[in-house]
């Protein structure tokens, strides 16, 4: 089989999904905007001038009959785009038959949400696509909202490598309390909300440890505010990690926390459960599938500093009950569904369906 991704070559995303297909002995090609290196992928780069992360890159469909051309001279099995919008709306009007749309997120519960003419665009990529795949229920209902034929849409999370992320040489820290977030510096992730928290906690735990993992393009503001709360010395910038470094971290943590605006399905959320932390995450339809408020963790509202803060108060001073009750809730949730190959099987086992159809192009 030969398979070809269409998405952002820099995120982790597309580099699992390029290197687990390599891994069962697949050609694997990657067409992208960005400018990127994944060793034993066929990397086609196609110009998409400047992109803003935080969207509104109308001007990429303009690209897709380079697109077109790639695939042609690729002529792959299945073509897989990453992400609805920018990247999913251009692939549609590239027109391979054995196409492929992963919804991630924002693209479908917050974009679908802020225009009639995203919400067009959607409709059409999804027309075009012969599978969709979803992170959660809620964006299940989201693209039924915007007019999908149901038949073709698959929840299916991510999950996680339980050989990366497990619970094996877990040893906490006596002598700090450890706070992890693996959230990117972006509006959406709502980074400053944590720090607020952390401002009216600091004094209060004195062995207080923050790691603040990712990037994006807030870094220096949350650098300044960090600094103007007067909580630099706990609150740690530690930039973009590889997967085995965020599971040694998350090893070596008390406590997870994502104060998330929005979610589809969130992997920093199963790595940590995978790793047997103790979460509290904001109490959004993604999050409830995984977080059972009171069990293995707590829910909190994206608008509530004090409730935040109170809440990692909790965990502080009653961490090793919490954590002795939590434990099993969250190996169970792992297993049933956190766990990426038994998710990629699925993916796997539909591209071999699709190949029963002949003919590339439409």
């Amino acid at each position: 089989m030969k398979i070809c991704f269409f998405a952002d070559g820099e995120s982790i995303h597309t580099i699992r999904w390029c290197e687990y297909f390599y891994s069962l002995g697949y050609e694997v090609h990657l067409i992208t905007f960005s400018i990127t290196a994944i060793p034993n992928i066929h990397i086609h780069v196609v110009d998409g001038g400047r992109i803003k992360v935080a969207g509104g890159n109308w001007h990429l469909i303009t690209r897709f009959w380079k697109v077109r051309k790639l695939l042609k001279k690729i002529n792959p099995d299945i073509f897989h785009a990453l992400y609805a919008t920018s990247y999913g709306v251009t692939g549609a009007l590239a027109g391979h038959r054995n196409y492929v749309i992963s919804a991630l997120g924002s693209d479908i519960l917050i974009s679908s949400k802020s225009s009639s003419n995203i919400r067009k665009a959607l409709r059409f990529a999804f027309k075009r696509a012969k599978w969709i795949i979803v992170m959660s229920e809620q964006m299940k209902e989201s693209t039924r909202e915007i007019g999908v034929d149901m038949s073709k849409v698959t929840i299916l999370p991510f999950g996680v490598d339980p050989a990366i992320f497990n619970a094996k040489g877990k040893e906490l820290s006596k002598d700090k309390f450890v706070i992890t977030s693996t959230r990117n510096f972006e509006e959406v992730y709502n980074i400053p909300h944590l720090l607020h928290a952390i401002k009216i906690l600091h004094e209060e735990i004195p062995n207080l440890h923050v790691n603040l993992f990712g990037s994006g393009s807030l870094k220096e503001k949350l650098e300044d505010l960090s600094a103007d709360l007067g909580i630099e010395n706990v609150v740690f910038f530690k930039g973009r990690m590889n997967q085995e470094d965020v599971a040694k971290v998350l090893k070596d943590s008390h406590l997870y926390v994502s104060v998330s605006l929005s979610d589809g399905s969130s992997n920093s959320l199963n790595e940590a459960i995978g790793c047997d932390v103790f979460c509290i995450v904001t109490n959004l339809p993604a999050n409830l599938p995984w977080v059972k408020d009171g069990f293995n963790g707590f829910l909190v509202e994206t608008n509530d500093v004090e409730n935040l803060a109170d809440k990692i108060r909790k965990v502080y001073l009653n961490h090793l009950e919490l954590q002795s009750k939590a434990s099993p809730v969250n190996q169970q949730i792992f297993e049933e569904k956190g766990i990426w190959s038994n998710n990629m099987k699925v993916v796997e086992e539909k591209y071999a369906e699709l190949l029963k159809k002949k003919g590339a192009f439409r």
